[in-house]
């Protein structure tokens, strides 16, 4: 039943997306499309149990996780204007993506869930939202409102996801024990990050116009 929400809400996501895709100027704001399709294709994929080896997705999550991290990197570090700030955020991201390599095929396996990797992707992407909402506060006009910038609600949805994802998989050790009360946990935290980061993915979608044909008559 969690699945099948899951998939309704990248679903919902996707078409706002495609319908909102002529009003898009920017190509970090296209790029949603090929993503919300693979995120679509994998959660499809994981009701349908394709992905399963040896019993476990946990070598598809770190391929998921992974991608949505060079993604939300791009997509915040194109939206910082000062070049030095491009550059550091972007040695910053290449760093850990290479890290997140090495601890996948030489550190943790790819049989494992790559915790170390994936808290420092969160990590990062954490850092980033939050300088983005600082250099917001700087340009602040008190006549514009922030509720309309598709910017702002793309990094409130993913402030709040990688801050709940961040402190799970910091404890993720912790899913290796006998308790049952780190997968309850696990599935409150994930549906509650996820339905808040893909609303405010949708609300960013509805804040571009939508575009019109001019009129040759």
């Amino acid at each position: 039943m969690k699945s099948y929400l899951y998939l309704l809400l990248y679903f919902v996501a996707l078409v706002t997306c495609v319908a909102r895709y002529r009003s898009f100027k920017q190509l970090r704001y296209k790029l949603f499309v090929p993503l919300l399709v693979a995120i679509v294709l994998y959660e499809y994929s994981y009701m349908r149990k394709w992905l399963f080896i040896n019993n476990s997705t946990l070598w598809s999550a770190n391929i998921e996780i992974t991608m949505e991290y060079v993604f939300y990197c791009f997509f915040i570090v194109s939206s910082f204007r000062s070049p030095k700030e491009r550059q550091g955020f972007s040695i910053a991201a290449w760093a850990i993506f290479i890290f997140t390599i090495i601890d996948i095929l030489f550190i943790q396996g790819i049989a494992r869930l790559c915790n170390i990797a994936i808290v420092l992707q969160y990590a990062l992407l954490i850092v980033m939202v939050c300088r983005f909402f600082y250099g917001q506060l700087k340009m602040f006009d008190g006549e514009a409102s922030l509720l309309r910038h598709p910017d702002f609600w793309v990094n409130t949805g993913l402030l709040f996801f990688s801050l709940s994802e961040f402190l799970f998989f910091s404890a993720f050790s912790l899913a290796y024990t006998p308790s049952r009360y780190f997968s309850i946990l696990f599935d409150v935290i994930t549906a509650v990050a996820n339905i808040t980061l893909y609303s405010c993915l949708i609300i960013a979608f509805l804040c571009h116009p939508r575009s019109r044909k001019l009129s040759l008559s």
